[in-house]
């Protein structure tokens, strides 16, 4: 047990200094000021509970991040109405507040 107390410091250390996730970039802004918004494609893969967020495999976008399966977080609820697991959407975001805010989300064939 006492190598693992002199290890406490130096994990604890580690974790603060490691990034929370691969998915965070700092928001970009226009010129305007506004938060930056992007645009892909992406296949829903499940919702969270009461759909407050959705887990979206999506395309590359370009200046932001690779593909991959990521959250994002509804700006109204009611923009999931009609979309199921399993369908190909279009949308677009914001990162605010280390969330990825829908702005919009629909359904393509």
């Amino acid at each position: 047990m006492p190598n693992l107390c002199r290890l406490l410091p130096f994990l604890a250390a580690l974790a603060v200094a490691a990034p929370t996730t691969a998915c965070h970039k700092p928001a970009e802004t226009t010129s305007e000021g506004e938060t930056k918004i992007y645009s892909t494609r992406g296949t829903l893969k499940s919702f969270g509970p009461d759909k407050k967020y959705a887990s979206i495999a999506h395309e590359d976008i370009p200046g932001y991040m690779s593909a991959m399966t990521m959250s994002f977080t509804p700006q109204n609820p009611a923009q999931f109405d009609g979309l199921n697991p399993g369908d190909k959407v279009e949308f677009s975001f914001k990162p605010e507040g280390g969330k990825h805010i829908l702005t919009a989300i629909k359904k393509i064939p």
